[in-house]
């Protein structure tokens, strides 16, 4: 069994440790009051089952229960809820060590120099027994730390921004990228690559002072990264039904007589259905500068709805005043409604629950200008 637990650190000041006289005595510093005792962290986060094979982009899944994270050496606990979620108070600071227990899982995980008023973010992935910690994000004062691998890497803007633990980073020309001894730039950032990013933050989102590639990436040739996905408009298109090519902004996307071609609704499509300019959402493994596509679903292809359509991609901006907001998803404009519904895990919120940086799915219809009016947005984070 494989499961994903996101937490949330939230620090605050250290826990007080001893010093003091137990009973009260006059002041001799001219009456000054000693500081009040700090408080200790809260620890709060959310236990979800991932599948099996996750992707770089890790899909939300079912809340658990019956598993408890506690602080290892101390009364510190908390039965995870009905909706997955859990809160830890009173946490000291330093190093800690976490144990998530139940459903199967006994994993013990540290975390070390815990420091005052620190937030960390952290994702753990469990596979039987033990657990690892895939990302980690620690902000405070204004700064911010992120580890993780590279999930997606959007076509080219202005600043240049890829996702990394659900979150957008930004770069801009005073960020250094280094790997080893070696500087490095943007363009040798590939999808599955560890990274880590120290920045600061700026709502949900972090712009980078720093990069650390910590590895190569993914291994070059088809089928041998990590599942990624691409949405956008299809250019430079080139090739034939048994191997073809073609780009989605920056990207290079390759496939062949492997690839499966679904339309709208979920309709028949097939290679004859790519145009350039054609609207497509790419599911496949990245290889060496390029995406292997495993599967395309060509929006325009095998109607049959009326129109209707379903896109996928990175919210990266939000405009216009609610119920009638402007949306980016990916390369799609997207615009709501007061009838639109938003649902995560199965839960109605209300439009105030999008944020830049989301991975949404989109259900709606297709309009005139190639934008779409949604009537149902599912946020995946």
């Amino acid at each position: 069994m494989r499961i994903v637990i996101a937490l949330v650190v939230a620090g605050a000041l250290v826990s007080g440790c001893g010093g003091g006289s137990k009973a009260p005595t006059s002041p001799s510093n001219g009456g000054s009051t000693p500081p009040p005792a700090p408080a200790g962290a809260t620890i709060g986060g959310i236990v979800q089952e991932s599948a099996a094979n996750a992707t770089v982009a890790i899909s939300a899944g079912a809340a658990l229960t019956g598993v408890t994270v506690s602080i290892v050496g101390t009364s510190i606990s908390s039965p995870v809820d009905a909706s997955g979620r859990f809160t830890l108070s009173n946490v000291p600071s330093g190093d800690v060590e976490m144990r998530i227990s139940g459903a199967g899982i006994d994993a013990t995980l540290p975390l070390t120099q815990v420091q005052p008023s620190q937030r960390i973010d952290l994702v753990i992935v469990v596979t039987g027994r033990s657990g690892t910690i895939d990302t980690e994000m620690r902000q405070g004062a204004g700064e911010a730390e992120l580890e993780g691998r590279v999930e997606a890497l959007p076509p080219a803007t202005a600043p240049q921004t890829f996702r990394l633990a659900g979150r957008v980073v930004a770069t801009d020309s005073s960020t250094e990228f280094v790997q080893g001894s070696v500087r490095r730039a943007f363009a040798d950032l590939q999808v599955g690559m560890r990274v880590h990013v120290k920045g600061r933050m700026a709502g949900d989102s972090v712009t980078a002072t720093s990069i650390l590639m910590r590895d190569a990436g993914p291994s070059p040739g088809p089928g041998n990264g990590p599942t990624v996905e691409v949405s956008g408009a299809i250019d430079s298109l080139s090739g034939a039904a048994s191997a073809f090519q073609f780009k989605i902004g920056s990207r290079v996307v390759k496939g062949g007589s492997a690839t499966a071609f679904v339309g709208s609704s979920n309709g028949p499509a097939s290679f004859v259905d790519l145009k350039n300019g054609s609207l497509v959402e790419v599911t496949g493994q990245q290889g060496d500068g390029f995406v292997q596509a495993s599967r395309i679903h060509v929006e325009d292809a095998g109607g049959g709805g009326g129109g209707e359509v379903s896109v996928r991609g990175t919210l990266t901006a939000i405009g216009g005043a609610k119920p009638n907001l402007l949306l980016t998803v990916g390369s799609t404009t997207v615009r709501t409604t007061s009838t639109t519904e938003v649902k995560q895990h199965g839960n109605t919120l209300s439009l105030d629950a999008l944020k830049s940086g989301q991975s949404l799915q989109v259900e709606g219809s297709r309009q005139s200008d190639g934008s779409i009016v949604a009537k149902k947005i599912s946020i995946e984070d």
